[in-house]
């Protein structure tokens, strides 16, 4: 999905199909609401995200990937787990 494909979606009136970039699902809500795999983001940041998945630089992708999942709370799961698993190890290390 370009840029410019992007736009012509996102300015399109009446109902709109999800739209798949780069294995991310973007869905429009409102005039200028568009959800990403559940984030609520801004027209502007999610023209932003397009480029940075479109990116040749892989980081671009990957910052795009932690953006999406800090908005749509994975990335809080994601940490909480690894807290819980630290914690566990420290546990179990300190037994022994």
């Amino acid at each position: 999905m370009s840029e410019e494909q992007f736009r012509t979606w996102a300015s399109s009136r009446g109902p709109h199909v999800p739209l798949a970039v780069k294995g991310h699902t973007f869905t429009s809500e409102k005039e200028n609401i568009i959800k990403v795999d559940g984030g609520t983001f801004v027209y502007e940041e999610a023209l932003e995200l397009v480029r940075m998945l479109n990116s040749r630089n892989p980081l671009d992708s990957l910052n795009a990937t932690v953006v999406i999942w800090e908005r749509n709370g994975t990335l809080r799961l994601m940490v909480l787990a690894l807290v819980a698993i630290i914690i566990v190890v420290v546990i179990a290390l300190a037994r022994r």
